[in-house]
């Protein structure tokens, strides 16, 4: 899984992210197919930070 956030890149490593509260996340599509999404969250600091990732929709109505 690859997650690319606001001005880097960051891939799936060891370490847990660092994220004390989240802000806002993208609802799951109902289609039946991959589409963007994105999480907003405040890390322990209280910097904000966007993470735009793919979803795979809930397939709901068949289209």
């Amino acid at each position: 899984m690859l997650f690319t956030a606001t001005g880097a890149m960051a891939a799936v490593s060891n370490e847990a992210p660092d994220i004390q509260r989240i802000v806002s996340i993208s609802p799951v599509p109902g289609s039946c197919q991959v589409e963007p999404a994105t999480m907003v969250y405040l890390d322990s600091q209280g910097v904000r930070h966007t993470v735009n990732y793919q979803v795979m929709g809930t397939c709901q109505g068949g289209v």
